[in-house]
């Protein structure tokens, strides 16, 4: 690992460590969208191992978003986040060769619609203090 990575490494931590809820949400969408992208390059590339690597990495970060879910408090907007999020994992399991990109890239739209939601919101809520 080199210094400048290194320096990344320690900026995108303490983000983590010192982001709101909702900064934290953007984060695990930008993640999530990242690694699809990354998979659809790879595996393009011919990197399968890399690609499925990646995969996985995403759909963990889509897992997560749909753990820390509050059904109680969340209600019908919890629940159809839980919808789409399941459908996106859903479409990982249905991956061919033909399919690839083009799955991977609606799972990114999909992210990407919401992310921008979830800014939104923390636009507001900074606004508010």
């Amino acid at each position: 690992m080199n210094a400048y990575t290194s320096v990344v490494r320690s900026y995108q931590q303490q983000a983590v460590d010192t982001g709101s809820p909702l900064r934290l949400v953007v984060l695990l969408y930008d993640g999530a969208i990242r690694f699809f992208r990354l998979s659809a390059r790879a595996f393009a590339e011919g990197e399968r191992e890399k690609a499925r690597e990646y995969l996985l990495r995403a759909e963990k970060i889509v897992l997560e978003l749909l753990g820390s879910l509050n059904f109680e408090a969340g209600g019908e907007i919890a629940q159809n986040l839980s919808e789409l999020y399941r459908f996106i994992i859903g479409r990982c399991g249905e991956l061919t060769e033909e399919n690839y990109a083009q799955v991977l890239e609606e799972n990114c739209r999909l992210l990407a619609g919401l992310r921008e939601a979830w800014v939104q919101l923390e636009e507001r809520a900074n606004g508010e203090r």
